[in-house]
């Protein structure tokens, strides 16, 4: 009884599954918003188990305001940048990563009578930077669609940029001009379980030391 039950541990040890992670990046841009783009992150192939699916989404917007007050008053304008991450299947929303950065107020006179972004009553508030990252995971029935032979993209996955920067303003009366540079960094981990087999020689060796045992354990029987 010993002898057989060394030999299922053996056998065992030598088939036993494994778990284990492989991550694959996909990135685009800088470019205009708004945009789609179809994840190029192939489907999981790897054989073995599929257990959970991790994305994470990094997003990053440069982004110029410049703003104009047009009003017969004076009024304090404030540059808010901003943009949304949509992580999609197909065209709807699955997942959404809100980048945002509010900048340095600046007060306006009442319309000096050019609308050109300066003077006393316009700004050009430059470059303004905002960024961001979301993680999220995918268990159970939803795997169906990471497994496979083509790309996230070919299963109708896709990442959307959409800018929504503003100006605020108290008084609504506004020149403005709006221009946004959007780019995204996605990380897939695959989380599975992959049988282990063992090499033809190592299996050999292995059959041929339960040989022993067994010659060795008949022996004691006799």
């Amino acid at each position: 009884m010993k002898f057989f039950a060394t030999a299922a541990v053996a056998l065992g040890a030598a088939f036993s599954a494994q778990a284990d992670t492989a991550t694959f990046n996909d990135s685009f841009g800088p470019s205009v918003t708004n945009w789609t783009r179809n994840i190029g992150v192939s489907q999981f192939n790897m054989g073995g188990t599929l257990n959970s699916v991790t994305f994470v989404l990094t997003g990053n917007i440069d982004q110029r305001i410049r703003a104009e007050n047009t009003g017969d008053i004076a009024d304090v304008l404030t540059p808010v940048s901003g943009a949304n991450f949509l992580f999609r299947k197909a065209t709807t929303a699955l997942q959404t990563l809100t980048v945002s950065n509010i900048g340095t107020s600046f007060s306006a006179t009442a319309f000096d009578g050019v609308s050109n972004f300066g003077g006393t009553s316009g700004v050009d508030f430059g470059l303004s930077n905002a960024n961001g990252s979301l993680s999220f995971t995918f268990t159970g029935a939803s795997l169906a669609d990471f497994i496979g032979t083509g790309t996230l993209g070919s299963a109708g996955y896709n990442v959307r940029a959409v800018g929504n920067g503003r100006i605020s303003s108290e008084n609504g009366n506004l020149d403005s001009s709006i221009s946004t540079l959007a780019d995204y960094n996605l990380a897939v981990t695959y989380d599975y379980t992959a049988a282990v087999v063992p090499e033809p020689a190592s299996l050999a060796m292995l059959l041929a030391g339960l040989g022993v045992l067994g010659f060795v354990g008949r022996r004691r029987a006799g």
